[in-house]
């Protein structure tokens, strides 16, 4: 499920001599106005490519890189021959290569449109939340000196990206609500208190490490329901039937009997009233209960994210079962 990957590798890191500045501008798309006597600038297919002297720096999608396209995560089995496919075009094995970032993440299609998940997914500890337009939600740090402010969680609306950036994308009906959350580590060596080197981006365990986190990090976010259809069909013809809903509503958001009990300790309300008040609540309740509602939106999300972390498993573990002993 690696998307994004920035890349940096020096000639010293090389088993063999070879110069960045004399090698790297035949294998690349050029951006010649850009382009120095020490540094070169340009592109091949959609990956980056950037030269410093004696470093050599690479930063794009390695899914869109391997595939075409980045609407579905690269699979684990694939991540070494995209990585030596790319060392190869550019005529630099690239193991040894330090991975400054990683970007892990996958596309659902849902049953709604994506900005509609958005409201439930509400806080995260110790993470900004930002709304960016429509298409998409933003958890990140506002500083890099916090903990964990190399980290970022995005929720986006795939299709309105692809549209926007004019993208062909055949496979995929445009019609579609996909659904693509990411989780992005902006400096591995911050997070990991390391230098990360990019053949563990083949390894089974760190691998194993990098979804967890994808997934445990959106497991850490504090979700509610938000939108008032996911409860129950709210009517409102009448004071009664407009109170019966704001009840139901609170029921939802909070316990509402042990905020009726904290009221009564206070003296805020008579034991009469509480007994009305409870009686009242418990057979909105009751009603609740009767209407055997289906899964809520962020149920959905949820879900279908829990079931890509286990395929993810289980494909790591196929794969490590089908290498010769």
């Amino acid at each position: 499920m690696y998307d994004s990957i920035h890349l940096v590798i020096k000639e010293s890191d090389l088993d063999s001599p070879l110069s960045f500045l004399e090698e790297i501008p035949c294998k690349i798309d050029l951006d010649k106005r850009k382009c120095t006597q020490y540094s070169v600038f340009g592109h091949i297919e959609k990956m980056s490519v950037m030269v410093y002297g004696a470093t050599l720096s690479i930063l794009g999608s390695l899914s869109t890189w391997n595939k075409g396209n980045n609407i579905y995560g690269i699979e684990f089995k694939d991540i070494k021959n995209a990585i030596d496919s790319l060392g190869k075009c550019l005529g630099v094995p690239l193991d040894k290569a330090i991975v400054k970032r990683i970007d892990v993440g996958q596309s659902f299609k849902m049953d709604f449109l994506p900005h509609l998940y958005y409201p439930s997914l509400y806080h995260l500890n110790k993470f900004g939340r930002s709304d960016l337009k429509v298409t998409s939600l933003y958890f990140g740090k506002k500083s890099k000196k916090e903990d964990g402010g190399n980290l970022a969680l995005v929720f986006y609306d795939k299709n309105a990206q692809l549209r926007k950036k004019g993208d062909s994308y055949p496979l995929v009906q445009k019609s579609l609500n996909l659904l693509r959350y990411e989780f992005r580590i902006k400096d591995t060596k911050t997070y990991f208190r390391r230098d990360i080197r990019c053949f563990e981006l083949f390894s089974a365990d760190f691998y194993r490490n990098v979804i967890h986190l994808w997934y445990s990090m959106y497991c850490d976010i504090d979700k509610r329901l938000e939108i008032l259809e996911e409860l129950y069909n709210p009517k409102f013809n009448g004071v009664n039937e407009l109170n019966d809903s704001c009840v139901a509503l609170c029921i939802h958001a909070f316990d509402i009997e042990k905020a009726i009990e904290i009221a009564s300790e206070k003296g805020m309300i008579t034991p009469q009233n509480k007994h009305n008040v409870l009686k009242r609540v418990k057979k909105i309740k009751e009603g609740l209960v009767n209407l055997n509602l289906g899964p809520s939106l962020i149920d959905e999300l949820s879900e279908k994210i829990e079931a890509e972390y286990k395929r993810q498993l289980e494909e790591l573990e196929k794969y490590n079962d089908s290498l010769p002993s």
